[in-house]
């Protein structure tokens, strides 16, 4: 599976950690009243004297920058409001906001690099959401919903996806669309990523310099170049830095994880090597996992194992189960069929086993013997239908049909989980025409060759075949639902009403055919197949 991160830039961040307090409970966060528009920056005693080390965008528009001295400042600014730096608090805040952004994965890494080094205010989060972004709509609606989350505790930021951590953080600040389409495919997008400046490869301000003065100001100015002449003239930073961009040199990540009572991390002295000693390890963390859900009366639904390797490479495992389980010996079997996919390659240095998801287990009696009584079944029918659909995919599973309450054929059944409590198929005081025993969906549509004096196809054609109609019965007028058109007085005779009718053509099949279109078309298509 290709690795997914997610960047989160937080623009003005130590300005907002100044604008926001923590409110009584400790988990929001509530606007203090200071002034918006108001130029404002933060500011640090240096041996150089006192610099600039964060600005709001009223500071920024008003010609200022990070790292300049306060005199210079005040020079363009005589009455600018700078407040002294405060460590202690952007870390705290950085803390609650790693716990904040747990909801859309539990690997969090800091950027370091700008916490220590940065003079400009600003700081960033590492997000890896592989395999993670379909649970919120998709990459771009997971996008969406974490810049609307940060931008209501009261900051400024920018975020993008990319394949790589260096593409994300280099996508967060220079892709041109959208907020929420700052998406990046390497090498797909490339076009796209070799318009970036130069300074998207988080080089040092000298080598930045030298770049501009040879006149390489984008990365479309580099990646020509060859390899040997570029590690001569500029230095084996570039190098390394477009190779970690491009995905062909791992990044290692230092991932803050998440203080969760279903989390169990191992960091090995000697780095596993072999398949053997990691499934040992898997083993012995699973069953420690599973007896502290069972000493609360949980099963977890959801699991993620994570492999990192020495040299930062990272391997995830998700199983999902069906129902609550607290057995480890079917989740490890779950496991073990996706485990030959692990490398070790120069060894595993940290192993981390995160349930996610986890709900109550329903109270089982257990014999005096040990023994699980008639609920056993259940047990093993869910541990099967686990293995089948590990097997299938989540989009194969295997489901109860069920009925819904809707007159619309489409709508009329869904699909209901195996372990789960059944609905019935269809309601027993309720008589309906007959149903295809398979619908089409979408209808297929047909052209009609052939009427009879009243109107209905005698001839057609479908699926580039010429169809016979022998005989028809008909019409059953199904109209949308009322409760959808309630601004409509005529809506029984709009172009969703459809008249149905079973035909048999020369071949003996029994077709459902519908004819459809507002006032003045013939629309005919086939919905359905009869059975028998």
């Amino acid at each position: 599976m290709q690795q997914r991160f997610l960047y989160l830039w937080l623009t003005q961040w130590k300005v907002d950690c100044h604008r926001i307090a923590p409110s009584a409970c400790g988990d929001e966060t509530r606007q203090s009243p200071n002034k918006v528009g108001v130029p404002l920056i933060i500011t640090r005693v240096d041996p150089k004297g006192v610099l600039v080390c964060g600005l709001n965008g009223a500071a920024y528009q008003a010609g200022l920058h990070g790292a300049m001295r306060l005199s210079d400042a005040r020079s363009i600014l005589p009455d600018l409001t700078n407040i002294p730096e405060e460590p202690d608090r952007y870390q705290s805040e950085l803390t609650r906001l790693i716990q904040f952004m747990d909801r859309y994965s539990p690997w969090i890494a800091p950027d370091r690099m700008l916490h220590t080094q940065s003079l400009q205010g600003d700081a960033g989060l590492w997000l890896d959401i592989t395999g993670g972004s379909h649970l919120f709509g998709g990459e771009s609606a997971m996008l969406g919903q974490v810049l609307r989350d940060v931008q209501a505790r009261g900051m400024h930021a920018r975020a993008a996806i990319a394949d790589t951590a260096g593409a994300a953080w280099a996508a967060a600040r220079c892709h041109p669309d959208a907020p929420d389409q700052r998406i990046l495919h390497l090498p797909r997008d490339h076009r796209v990523s070799a318009r970036f400046p130069v300074s998207c490869l988080r080089l040092t301000d000298d080598v930045l310099t030298l770049l501009s003065r040879l006149g390489l100001k984008r990365l479309g100015d580099i990646t020509p170049l060859p390899r040997a002449n570029i590690t001569t003239r500029l230095g084996p930073d570039v190098l390394q830095r477009l190779d970690q961009f491009y995905g062909r040199l791992p990044e290692h990540l230092s991932f803050e994880l998440p203080e969760h009572r279903w989390l169990i991390g191992r960091s090995f002295g000697e780095p596993l090597g072999d398949a053997v000693t990691l499934a040992q390890a898997v083993e012995a963390m699973m069953a420690e996992l599973c007896e502290r859900l069972r000493g609360e009366n949980l099963g977890l639904r959801r699991v993620v194992l994570r492999c990192i390797q020495v040299d930062g490479h990272t391997h995830t495992i998700a199983v999902t189960t069906g129902s609550p389980c607290q057995i480890e010996l079917h989740i490890l079997r779950l496991l073990a069929e996706k485990m030959p996919g692990v490398d070790a390659g120069f060894g595993i240095e940290q192993v981390v086993l995160y349930a996610p998801w986890v709900e109550h287990v329903t109270f089982r009696q257990v014999r005096l013997d040990q023994k699980q009584d008639d609920s056993g079944g259940t047990i093993a029918l869910a541990q099967l239908v686990d293995r089948i659909t590990h097997h299938l995919g989540a989009d194969d599973s295997l489901f109860y049909p069920g009925h819904h309450a809707s007159h619309l054929p489409e709508r009329a059944a869904v699909r209901q989980a195996v372990t789960g409590p059944v609905k019935p198929m269809r309601l027993d005081n309720v008589s309906l025409p007959r149903r295809p025993v398979r619908l089409i969906d979408p209808p297929e549509p047909v052209d009609i060759l052939a009427r009879s004096d009243t109107g209905t196809p005698i001839r057609l054609r479908w699926r580039k075949m010429i169809v016979e109609i022998l005989r028809a019965e008909g019409p059953e007028r199904i109209c949308p639902e009322w409760w959808e058109h309630l601004d409509r007085h005529d809506f029984a005779l709009s172009q969703q009403t459809r008249d149905y009718f079973r035909v048999c053509d020369q071949k003996g099949r029994m077709l459902w055919l519908f004819r459809s279109g507002s006032f003045g078309q013939d629309i005919w298509s086939v919905h359905g197949l009869f059975g028998g």
